[in-house]
């Protein structure tokens, strides 16, 4: 069992993102601001470096000058930005000026590695300091976990996901379409793990929300390598389904497959469900996405956590705090009166 958090200090992190696209830049303000509410208490700093001064770090954690006690006396003033050329990364300060300097010992504190290219960069890092892996689909932690350095005994790492646990999509689906427990799903091969999860949760959920019905799901899958097997594998799930559901791997990534994916759903009437607000814009029916705030609130606890508590295997977790998104012009079309957002996620949320 982990160690109970300590409410009064606020976690000290580095957080080093792998790209300068808007999604990473937002949950690196959103870390700042949650830091800043427990810094008007503690002394907690978070530094912000895009994945190529990671290899400087050392160096100049090794050559910073000793800071005294008094460093930054205002909520942000701890909080520093180095921000890489046309970067979507919170400034709080001239992009030109050096990383700031850190008491001697201190370290880096928990590096946090915003983004798959920093997961593996940080992972393979020499160093003992906690370590955090952020915003990883499901599948870029499987690529992760084949390195031995993930399984080092000498650090505490933790893993957050960003994408929704298959058990929460199924919750979705029952409250956007009660009873109906038919789901189509087309995969690409590295949608393995997906599956599997899939599966599992379509096996317990009925036990787990005895409420809603115990009738089975079933699940009629089939994989489509490459863009010349999608119709096929549409034609086979298609007549099978209630609806079809879109996994987080390359179908569902790629532009061309998830638009012949949402164009054969609208031919058969099917509504599809899917895990980001782009494909409900597109015409799924509804999503269950996470937003940059839940989600840096839910990893600054984990870096509290991980401050105090000994290596081992990696603790992972799946967004905790998710929020239905939906397509009131799709819902038209398939002639669906839906309840307000805001009443499917808390349907989605409810515990049996």
């Amino acid at each position: 069992m982990a160690a109970p958090l300590a409410a009064s200090w606020a976690a000290d992190m580095t957080l080093i993102l792998d790209d300068t696209i808007q999604q990473y830049g937002e949950f690196a303000a959103q870390m700042r601001s949650v830091n800043a509410a427990s810094h008007r208490l503690t002394q907690g700093k978070v530094d912000i470096l895009p994945l190529d001064s990671l290899r400087q770090l050392d160096g100049q954690q090794a050559a910073a000058p000793r800071s005294g006690p008094d460093d930054g006396d205002s909520v942000l003033a701890g909080v520093r930005t180095r921000s890489a050329r046309g970067s979507m990364l919170p400034d709080t300060g001239a992009s030109a000026s050096p990383p700031p300097a850190r008491a001697e010992g201190s370290g880096p504190g928990v590096l946090v590695a915003v983004g798959p290219r920093a997961a593996r960069a940080v992972v393979l890092r020499a160093g003992n300091e906690p370590v955090l892996l952020a915003l990883l689909g499901r599948l870029e932690y499987e690529e992760l976990r084949a390195l031995p350095a993930l399984r080092r005994p000498d650090r505490a790492i933790g893993v957050l996901l960003r994408d929704p646990a298959a058990a929460e999509q199924l919750s979705l689906i029952d409250a956007v379409l009660p009873g109906k427990r038919r789901v189509g799903v087309v995969t690409a091969p590295q949608a393995e793990p997906l599956m599997r999860e899939l599966a599992s949760a379509a096996l317990t959920w009925p036990a787990q929300h005895p409420s809603r019905g115990g009738r089975p799901w079933a699940i009629t899958a089939a994989d489509a390598p490459d863009s010349h097997a999608l119709t096929g594998a549409l034609q086979t799930v298609v007549p099978a389904s209630d609806a079809l559901l879109v996994l987080p791997d390359p179908v569902g990534s790629t532009s061309a497959a998830a638009l012949a994916l949402l164009q054969s759903a609208a031919t058969a009437n099917l509504p599809v469900f899917a895990t980001s607000e782009a494909m409900v814009r597109a015409g799924a029916l509804a999503a269950l996405v996470p937003g940059n705030a839940q989600l840096a609130e839910q990893a600054h606890a984990l870096t509290l956590r991980l401050r105090q508590a000994p290596p081992g295997p990696p603790v992972v977790e799946a967004p905790r705090r998710l929020t239905v998104r939906t397509n009131p012009h799709v819902a038209r079309r398939l002639g669906l009166a839906l309840p307000p957002d805001d009443d499917l996620t808390a349907a989605v949320a409810r515990r049996d």
